[in-house]
């Protein structure tokens, strides 16, 4: 259900950063609407607990932005969905992804918490991105379920094996990241 709330931007940035020099940022989710309540998240705690997915926001305003970001910003090295949940709850990311790549040559990098690869229409999502930044907390479930905190119905084992699935699906280049705590 596409929600027509207004919104100043979907973008912050271009933003320095170590791994993908300076990133634009496309926020395409309501504030705080993940599938997790991970302990260290830098936003603080989860408002909006989901693993449903849907579309938050005028396609057509994301990709207005982010064409009017490129042509104002001479350095853009990346642009990275991410934010503020994530990104792959929202239902139109494929179709934001490969808009994005036939507007520009940018590589399209995707920071994801990895919970959502479990569902093979995310993982085909995925796939016309350059980068996909998954995330792996945990390797075991009582490990899983103290930092990242997900919803009931997530379980690290099949998230494991959904990045395995990925890993022979995706062409592009996979970076996990793995956050010690």
């Amino acid at each position: 259900m596409l929600k027509k709330k207004a919104r100043a931007t979907h973008l912050y940035g271009p933003v320095p950063s170590r791994r993908l020099g300076f990133s634009l940022g496309v926020d395409i989710l309501p504030y705080k609407t993940c599938s997790f309540d991970c302990i260290y998240c830098q936003l603080g705690r989860t408002d909006r607990k989901s693993g449903r997915r849907g579309r938050f926001f005028s396609s057509r305003e994301i990709l207005r932005q982010v064409r009017d970001a490129i042509a104002k910003n001479p350095r853009i090295d990346h642009i990275t969905f991410s934010g503020s949940g994530e990104p792959t709850l929202n239902a139109g990311i494929g179709e934001l992804i490969r808009n994005i790549k036939q507007m520009t040559d940018i590589p399209v990098v995707v920071l994801t918490n990895s919970s959502l690869l479990t569902r093979q229409s995310v993982r085909r999502a995925l796939l016309a991105a350059d980068i996909v930044v998954p995330s792996l907390d945990a390797a075991t479930a009582a490990a899983f379920r103290r930092v990242n905190r997900p919803l009931p119905a997530f379980k690290v084992e099949d998230i494991i094996r959904a990045l395995e699935l990925f890993r022979r699906e995706f062409k592009g280049r996979i970076w996990l990241e793995v956050m010690l705590v």
